[in-house]
């Protein structure tokens, strides 16, 4: 019997599925520069907080240095593996609002 993913993992799942689809697509198209960058931090050997910053932060140089060298469809997927880490890396705030209720006199 296979378990429910949680969150984490799900999310975990997505980022590789997509880093995947790049992989796959670099090579086909030779885009070296592309596959050095992700073959730098992909695949991941695991998923800690260290493991998935180093993997956003090296989309982000790709992105930030190579743009001329990414196609829309590869640069909405990196801006999508980014959003996907913040979500798992960045602190959650939480914020409690007072709300003041009108007291029957």
């Amino acid at each position: 019997m296979i378990g429910y993913l949680s969150e984490r993992e799900n999310v975990i799942e997505q980022i590789d599925v997509i880093c995947l689809r790049l992989f796959d697509t670099w090579c086909e198209t030779r885009s070296v520069t592309s596959l050095a960058y992700l073959m730098h931090c992909w695949p991941l050997i695991d998923s800690t907080t260290n493991a998935l910053r180093r993997l956003g932060e090296t989309m982000r140089e790709l992105r930030r240095n190579h743009a001329d060298q990414i196609d829309e469809y590869d640069f909405r997927a990196l801006c999508e593996v980014a959003d996907l880490i913040d979500e798992l890396t960045l602190p959650r705030t939480v914020r409690l609002i007072a709300v003041a209720a009108e007291v029957p006199h």
